[in-house]
């Protein structure tokens, strides 16, 4: 399983990947290797602790023990949305930002897919594309919102 590259914006010294939560459909091994290789520097997870704690263990053992990335928590639930739109918007900010300091960024959510897609389109929108561009690029990345929910989170974003 392979780390899914983001396009982003031309001049931007960052990099933005897509993921299924790490250790859950790879073993934590092959992970690491992957995460070393994309040089990644901050895991930003989009699920609650008691989906990492269901379905893949070994990372949260992993966040416990000082990983060499920072760890961001937007926690959402499946098919949903964050429970408060500003914090939500405050972590996009910082997804930003650090794309923006040239930062390697993976997002994940359980599968990847809704809530990753979802995060992804906000992230490309904050940087200036316009919603359609936005998702257009999170869709041939292979992921997309999966809720109407989550469709409509990028339109009041």
């Amino acid at each position: 399983m392979n780390l899914r590259a983001l396009p982003l914006p031309v001049g931007l010294p960052g990099r933005l990947w897509l993921h299924s939560m790490p250790g859950r459909l790879e073993p934590w091994a092959q992970f690491e290797a992957l995460a070393a290789q994309a040089g990644l520097s901050r895991i930003v997870c989009l699920t609650p602790w008691d989906e990492i704690d269901r379905l893949a263990p070994a990372y949260g053992r992993a966040i416990h023990a000082q990983p060499p990335w920072h760890w961001q928590h937007l926690p959402m639930q499946d098919f949903g949305l964050h429970s408060d739109a500003q914090s939500y918007a405050d972590g996009v900010g910082q997804i930003v930002a650090a794309l923006r300091q040239g930062e390697s960024v993976l997002l994940h959510c359980a599968a990847g897919i809704g809530r990753t897609g979802s995060t992804a389109a906000c992230v490309l929108k904050s940087l200036g594309l316009s919603a359609d561009a936005a998702l257009a690029q999170v869709r041939a990345a292979g992921s997309n919102p999966q809720s109407a929910a989550q469709s409509g989170l990028l339109d009041a974003f």
